[in-house]
């Protein structure tokens, strides 16, 4: 089941619709609508859970998140602290896969995607100024998966916070970039979207 989550070509990152989010939770689709995995955060402080409901600091507050295949299984760990633009990546065992870091600048977002030792091996790059399409780009500047926001109806768009992303990857994805790539569709919500409305 690990297998078929982080090699799947097409993955559907839907978050869960709720008129009050006081936890993130996903759930991971495949091109034929096959539920393949989900997305929940991991337990919160009392202070984090106060904030998500009398504020609007969802991205400044800490998240983790663990992805899950189909059965369960845990696959990927990540994790952002407090007022902070950067997530961890690691798998289950607790081995390091990379990070990715929003960079701070002017115009169309941009984040940084860096191996488990540090070194950069690649870029996400909004499209469009309203960050709602990236492209992922391998470090000689390959597209190497693309991920977009889809609209998912009024009531969803105007009542809740609920996103859904489309992750497209190319062959030319491979680890650790896979697995970063499903990364970055979360790291995208997490850190730019909570309340984009």
């Amino acid at each position: 089941m690990t297998a078929s989550l982080l090699q799947a070509s097409t993955l559907v990152v839907e978050q869960r619709r709720k008129l009050f989010e006081l936890r993130n939770q996903y759930r991971i689709f495949d091109s034929a609508g096959t539920q393949i995995g989900a997305v929940e955060q991991d337990q919160q402080s009392i202070l984090s859970l106060l904030a998500r409901i009398g504020t609007d600091l969802d991205v400044a507050l800490p998240v983790t998140l663990d992805v899950l295949d189909a059965g369960g299984t845990p696959v990927l760990t990540i994790h952002k602290p407090w007022f902070s633009m950067r997530l961890s990546i690691s798998r289950s065992d607790g081995s390091a896969v990379g990070s990715i870091r929003k960079q701070i600048r002017m115009g169309k977002a941009r984040f940084e995607v860096h191996d488990s030792a540090g070194t950069r091996i690649g870029e996400v790059r909004a499209e469009n100024w309203r960050a709602k399409d990236f492209a992922i780009f391998d470090s000689s500047s390959n597209e190497v998966a693309r991920v977009t926001k889809k609209w998912r109806g009024l009531a969803t768009e105007l009542f809740t916070d609920a996103d859904t992303y489309v992750v497209n990857l190319t062959p030319a994805a491979v680890e650790p970039l896979r697995s970063l790539a499903l990364a970055a569709s979360l790291a995208i919500d997490v850190v730019m979207k909570q309340k984009d409305y």
